[in-house]
């Protein structure tokens, strides 16, 4: 097992974290009300402001002791990289305003592609560089990865059925399909982005079938989720994709993507996984067989800026077929135009930032094994973390983790019995859920460490508050870990006082 005390490639999360006392209160939103537009400092005087007033009021992600959250500290190369690509100012939706950042977004489009779907040499040889097709997107989160696969699907789904969607729209298109109305079927894991992406493609919120994931999970699942399918397509429902998730960000738990896969091939329904959180670990020899199914993806969504340590706003969006994305392809006569190599005339997003050699620089200098070391190092802490919870006496676990999240909470020694057994009243829940939250506030409040929480239900429908954790810090060690236990167990006994 991997010393989780000394975890990460030789250089890469090595900087100096400067600790400077605030000289305002920019907590406060009063320190932000005034509306101004008039010139008021230099720009020396401005990055005063930045270090000395703004920066210790703001969150300190590096920090080894705030494992509530899935921003990562950001490599001191990764920061180099992205004054780069604000200072070239390249603009990806087209080659002349890009020049070789076309081809190289190509490039780690194909990389990321081999790594979930290992085609073979030839199959990269031919498409990587291929302009008339894609292997993926490059956008700026999750949610519009998300967006992206439903949108294109919906336009290959009613485009082979006959339809002139993009000329006539949703409502004649159906009509001419012979449907009444779009449902998309996914587990009770799936992000709360699809809400969005299913108003923003006018189907409403309503159109997203929700199956439990604990029934997918058992030995009937493969049953119910057939079921739903034909009950579906008997209403006159375009059954339009079936979507996975690969590590929620909730609770870093995975769907059983083997028989979703096999059951959206089998109904020749588009199959999306969204692996924002946990995609990563495809990276990983050793943990990779929990994305098990993941290759039969037709999509899957993966955000850089997550458990790769790359800055806010770098997600991928793949495509297992090059031609997925010749299906929404949008041309215009100076630029995107037809035949041309502009990555603009497959992508929702026109003008886009040069992202592309964020991850680049990643993949040459972390690489793969690189990666590997601190994904399983990671892992490994959760479970040992995991194994502290089980040994103390004052907290509970929720479930044994999938992958590098860790939820628990705090219970009195007078409920853990009950607790444990799923007993509680609904005033003793109502209770336990109070003081839970207000020890996670109450920590944040401190500054010195962070967890997060969440409300989950329990079979009965009745939602428990858990703490939650989330490792991604190379620098957290056992010490930390005993540390902010201990502060949670401070909280409580002044709590209690």
């Amino acid at each position: 097992m991997i010393d989780i005390n000394n975890v990460a490639p030789a250089g890469v999360f090595d900087f100096q974290r400067e600790h400077i006392q605030p000289a305002c209160n920019c907590s406060s939103p009063d320190a932000f009300k005034e509306p101004f537009l008039l010139k008021q400092k230099t720009a020396e005087a401005y990055r005063d402001f930045l270090r000395y007033e703004l920066q210790p009021s703001l969150i300190d992600v590096s920090s080894p002791k705030f494992i509530g959250h899935m921003t990562g500290p950001v490599p001191p190369f990764i920061n180099e990289l992205q004054q780069w690509a604000g200072q070239l100012n390249q603009n990806l939706v087209k080659f002349e305003t890009a020049g070789a950042g076309t081809f190289l977004e190509r490039q780690v489009l194909g990389s990321f592609h081999r790594l979930f779907y290992n085609e073979s040499p030839v199959f990269y040889e031919r498409y990587i560089q291929d302009p008339g097709v894609s292997l993926g997107n490059i956008t700026s989160g999750g949610t519009l990865s998300n967006l992206t696969a439903l949108s294109y699907a919906l336009s290959k789904q009613l485009s082979l059925k006959g339809a002139r969607f993009r000329e006539d729209g949703l409502e004649k298109s159906l009509q001419d399909a012979g449907y009444n109305h779009v449902v998309v079927i996914g587990s009770s894991h799936c992000h709360y982005s699809f809400q969005k992406v299913m108003r923003l493609l006018g189907l409403g919120t309503n159109a997203f079938i929700s199956i439990d994931t604990q029934q997918l999970e058992g030995n009937e699942g493969r049953q119910l989720l057939e079921a739903a399918i034909r009950h579906q397509a008997s209403q006159g429902a375009l059954v339009l994709a079936l979507v996975g998730v690969a590590g929620t960000t909730e609770a870093g738990l995975i769907d059983p993507l083997v028989m979703m896969g096999e059951v959206a091939m089998a109904h020749q329904l588009h199959f999306h996984v969204d692996a924002a959180f946990g995609g990563a670990f495809a990276f990983s020899e050793r943990l990779s067989d929990r994305l098990a199914g993941i290759d039969h993806a037709d999509s899957i969504t993966l955000c850089g800026h997550k458990q790769l340590y790359l800055p806010m706003g770098t997600s991928l969006c793949l495509f297992k077929s090059p031609g997925f994305a010749r299906y929404a392809e949008s041309n215009s006569y100076y630029q995107a135009r037809k035949g041309s190599v502009d990555l603009g005339k497959y992508t929702i997003e026109g003008s886009r930032p040069f992202s592309a050699l964020i991850f680049h620089g990643a993949l040459q200098v972390i690489g793969k094994e690189g990666y590997a070391e601190i994904l399983e190092s990671n892992f490994d802490r959760a479970m040992l973390f995991r194994d502290m919870l089980m040994a103390a006496g004052d907290f509970q676990l929720y479930r044994d983790p999938h992958l590098n999240i860790v939820l628990y909470r705090y219970v009195p020694a007078h409920l853990q019995e009950k607790a444990q057994k799923g007993t509680l009243s609904d005033t003793e829940r109502a209770g336990l859920n109070e003081l839970n939250v207000y020890l996670q506030q109450e920590q944040f409040r401190r500054k010195n460490s962070f967890v997060s929480y969440t409300e989950l239900p329990d079979p009965s429908g009745q939602r428990h508050v858990w703490l939650r954790t989330v490792f991604m810090n190379p620098a957290t060690t056992v010490q930390h870990l005993q540390e902010i236990l201990e502060e949670q167990r401070d909280i409580i006994r002044l709590h209690n006082k």
